[in-house]
């Protein structure tokens, strides 16, 4: 029987626990003290720590795993999501339909606020193009629009928008964005990368009480999926960031353990008001740099000049960077500069290649040598296959999210959603990186060409290499003594279900530090 000082507060008992400790792989029961796991081992033993306060959870045999870690998600914009108009292609297909649901939203909004929407995407629609001013003017002329792109990379304005922003045609590209302009040279209402230039310049009538309502709608949300850690990738993170978090972690209303990246534009003030990497708390710490790295208008921006002195000023600040790489020159040139840059101060976690959509082999060597953390989206693989089958050169599907390869190179990797760019539901992910089927049933490529990963890898990836991916493995993301109470029980044992039933599984019940935070039915 184990060897421990207190009696557990908690005891989950009759689990299959798929522990993600190799020196216990499995187990039958685990005991719990305050927000620590205490012991881990089979029930009768387990059960025999028991004192007279315990609480016994009988599982009945469900399967037990460490709680989820989201490696790269966006908080406050899924919170957002909760009180905005849904424009996915499943809800708006087409640009006339997108109009319509802001017409039929700006009819119950009062003149002057402004109708928020997300989740549109140009590739998915009838007309494949983005909207543009033209098509919101006429049917709300008197509400500002702002109509978010699903990857959080363009937005669209309405004219109205668009002058309370203070663009026009005479407003030079800010760092890092495009005005995307007619040939008059006329701004049309779409703009890329300008999430933080509009947030600076424009009051979009985001209450406190609007702010407290969505995160807790998202908390609860990301409770319900079995996650219990996020890494906000946020690349405006700063100081006030920072404070926000603070205050919706002190008052509970994020339950939800997170790692905030702060923007390389925002560092010296983090610094300033004296932060290191790795500030904080279990609840809230200080992660990697956020570095956006886009390929627009056929150039790198940042330039390689640009984003090695960027990438190499974090270094030497102590800070490991982690580099947003969608295109394959992207990431082609994010490994050559993570490969270049001063050493990391020792306990501090590598570099890393968020994304890494496009990777194709030759590709693939250079990421390996530059010994990189890939954080990368297999739930895309699911939600977009279609539109990729569809849109994506056929030579170049084969190499979008490489998982498998990648992980048969020796790369370490870990998995985060992007959230809200899709919903953060682990499962589904977990089902197209074991099948490369998208959630319509179909092989992705549809001519074949990759074989997915083992369950057992997606698990890891989505649990203890999320908490390697950010330094936090030392004391979360697997269930061993010692290590934060984080845990999901989930409704089926995902290393015996066929494969076609993972996208299914449910958690039954979800516990951080100890604490139940959510129950299912």
């Amino acid at each position: 029987m184990p060897n421990i000082l207190q009696k557990p507060d908690l005891i989950i008992k009759n689990v299959i626990a798929l522990t993600m400790d190799p020196s216990q792989p499995k187990a039958d029961a685990v005991a719990v003290g305050q927000d620590r796991i205490l012991a881990v081992g089979e029930s009768l033993e387990i059960q025999g720590l028991a004192g007279p306060d315990t609480h016994i959870v009988d599982g009945q045999g469900l399967a037990l795993l460490p709680g989820f870690i989201d490696s790269h998600m966006h908080l406050l914009s899924l919170a957002r999501t909760t009180q905005e108009l849904d424009c996915r292609p499943d809800k708006a297909p087409s640009v006339a339909s997108i109009a319509f649901r802001v017409f039929e939203w700006a009819r119950i909004v009062p003149p002057g606020e402004w109708v928020r929407c997300y989740g549109y995407d140009d590739l998915a629609l009838e007309e494949q193009r983005h909207p543009n001013r033209h098509d919101l003017d006429e049917i709300s002329p008197k509400h500002p629009v702002r109509v978010d792109h699903r990857s959080g990379h363009a937005t669209v304005l309405n004219s109205l928008g668009l002058r309370i922003a203070g663009i026009n045609a005479n407003t030079p590209d800010p760092v890092d964005g495009v005005i995307e302009r007619d040939s008059n040279g006329e701004p049309t209402g779409v703009l890329f990368e300008m999430y933080g230039f509009l947030a600076e310049r424009v009051d979009f009538g985001r209450s406190r009480n609007k702010l407290l309502q969505g995160v807790t709608a998202a908390n609860r949300l990301l409770l319900s999926y079995g996650i219990t850690s996020l890494q906000d990738a946020g690349p405006n993170n700063g100081i006030e960031r920072w404070r926000g978090f603070q205050e919706l972690v002190d008052d509970k209303t994020l339950q939800t353990r997170i790692t905030m990246m702060a923007g390389v534009r925002h560092l010296t003030d983090v610094i300033a008001s004296g932060f290191s990497f790795g500030a904080g708390n279990e609840k809230l710490r200080l992660g990697h740099v956020k570095l956006m790295l886009n390929v627009i208008t056929g150039s790198l921006q940042p330039s390689m000049e640009e984003l090695l002195h960027l990438a190499t000023e974090a270094t030497q600040s102590g800070f490991p960077v982690a580099i947003h790489c969608v295109e394959q020159e992207a990431v082609a040139a994010a490994t050559k500069v993570i490969t270049n840059l001063p050493s990391l101060p020792d306990g501090v976690p590598p570099h890393r290649i968020e994304h890494c959509s496009e990777c194709p082999p030759g590709l693939q060597d250079l990421v390996r040598h530059s010994s990189a953390t890939v954080v990368t989206n297999p739930g895309f693989i699911h939600w977009n296959g279609p539109s990729y089958n569809k849109n994506v050169e056929v030579d170049l599907q084969p190499y979008l999210y490489p998982i498998g390869p990648l992980d048969a190179a020796g790369v370490s990797i870990a998995f985060g959603s992007d959230a809200p760019v899709i919903d953060p539901n682990p499962w589904p992910a977990i089902y197209s990186a074991v099948t490369r089927k998208d959630y319509k049933g179909d092989p992705f490529p549809k001519s074949g060409g990759q074989a997915g990963i083992r369950i057992e890898s997606t698990i890891r990836m989505h649990t203890i290499s999320g908490a390697q991916s950010e330094g936090t493995q030392s004391y979360k993301g697997s269930i061993a003594p010692g290590k934060l109470a984080d845990l999901v029980l989930v409704d089926a044992n995902p290393l015996t279900i066929h494969p076609e039933g993972l996208k299914e599984i449910k958690p039954k019940m979800t516990i951080v530090g100890g604490n139940i935070a959510w129950e299912g039915r």
